[in-house]
């Protein structure tokens, strides 16, 4: 009951101030206008969406947890709530201002600190049974897995209604794996967040009238990286993380990261320079609408969502990991995703074959003939040395008679 009105309340706050967020958003001029390149909106359209969802998901954590829960036994809702608006400021100057990518990303690793710094670190992963222990190599695991989930989400935040929906998808997830392991700081949290997404989502489908911004996208990632790290958590071993679960539920996302990165490394460009080869992008040149696109990746992140529960209350890693691929393999297949990148690998691999076809020719031209003896037996029948000496001229008196 507790978690079900803590959602509804989220729900409605979000509902009720994203309004507000809009109007000031026109107010001081954090507005997305189209620029024909990678803004293709039909119109302005107001940013700052998230800090509705910062305020609705704020109120919801303090209110719920001073009610249900003992805060003091748990200081992950504090830490949450000031790495959450550290990245909320973040993101909303860089929506005015567009800040140097090495800037940005400075300020999303000094706001994950809160988290650290209270303790929610990892120092063991779990992956096929195994367990690794990392030590204290572990703040930065956790550090990048956060920085991690924040980018991923922020570059899939490109379609309307998108990042909104993949969030409560994954969050309703992350709420029922934790509620199965009897979580329930982790349960309230992430449905709070799937009811403070869920206020939003009905001001930011297609046509949106208020987009998340970088204020929006990476609070949501944070909180989902945050979260899904969370879950999954071994119960006898509270710092040892199962690798599959926490991976499965970020898939998509992190996914879109992977090609991105092969996409600009086969291309040689910058990785700090935006482009429009995303999953989404993909799917709207293909000529699906933004609804289309919407229940293509919505769809797509409910079976991964799926497969991290199955795989949490089952420990069947290896058949998680093959559904994985499967699902990614038949849509690869299907040229719904990773059309760019296969046409760039396909390229690399005639390049490296053409390549590698001149160089054994080269190599073929410059060897010795396959018919002619081996020095080493030139050598034995006396002949090897005088094959090296010069020709010798005829004698002079030879030359005058001919």
């Amino acid at each position: 009951m507790v978690v079900f009105l803590a959602a509804a309340a989220a729900f409605l706050g979000s509902l009720a101030l994203t309004p507000l967020a809009r109007a000031m958003a026109w107010k001081i001029g954090a507005v997305s206008r189209p620029d024909g390149k990678r803004r293709l909106h039909a119109r302005p359209t107001a940013l700052g969406g998230g800090g509705a969802i910062y305020l609705a998901l704020i109120l919801g954590i303090f209110g719920s947890f001073a009610l249900a829960l003992d805060a003091g036994q748990d200081k992950l809702p504090a830490a949450l709530g000031l790495s959450a608006g550290m990245l909320c400021l973040l993101g909303f100057y860089d929506d005015l201002f567009d800040m140097p990518a090495r800037w940005k990303l400075l300020g999303q690793i000094v706001s994950t600190l809160p988290v650290v710094i209270v303790g929610s670190w990892i120092s063991k992963l779990v992956l096929f049974g195994h367990t690794f222990d990392v030590g204290l190599l572990g703040i930065p695991w956790t550090i990048g897995w956060l920085v991690l989930g924040i980018n991923a989400l922020n570059l899939l935040d490109g379609v309307d209604g998108l990042a909104s929906l993949l969030g409560i998808v994954i969050a309703v997830a992350v709420g029922a794996i934790a509620a199965a392991e009897r979580r329930p700081e982790a349960m309230l949290l992430a449905f709070l967040l799937a009811g403070a997404l869920g206020g939003f989502l009905v001001h930011n489908l297609p046509p949106a009238r208020i987009y998340l911004g970088d204020s929006g996208s990476m609070v949501i990632g944070f909180t989902l990286a945050l979260l899904a790290m969370r879950v999954s958590l071994l119960p006898e071993e509270p710092a040892a993380s199962k690798v599959t679960v926490a991976a499965a539920l970020l898939f998509v996302p992190l996914l879109d990261v992977l090609l991105a990165v092969a996409r600009r490394a086969m291309k040689r460009s910058s990785f700090a320079v935006a482009d429009r080869g995303h999953l989404h992008h993909q799917l709207l040149e293909r000529g699906l609408d933004n609804w289309q696109v919407l229940g293509v990746l919505g769809g797509y992140g409910s079976v991964t969502v799926l497969v991290a529960w199955w795989v949490s209350i089952s420990e069947q890693e290896v058949l998680g990991w093959a559904v994985l691929a499967s699902v990614t393999a038949a849509l690869t297949a299907g040229e719904m995703i990773a059309c760019e990148e296969w046409r760039l690998a396909k390229r690399v691999v005639r390049r490296a074959a053409f390549r590698g076809m001149r160089w054994a020719a080269q190599t073929r031209r410059t060897a010795r003939p396959a018919d002619s003896p081996e020095p080493f037996i030139l050598a034995a029948s006396g002949q090897f040395e005088q094959d090296r000496q010069p020709a010798q001229e005829p004698p002079l008196e030879d030359r005058r008679a001919a």
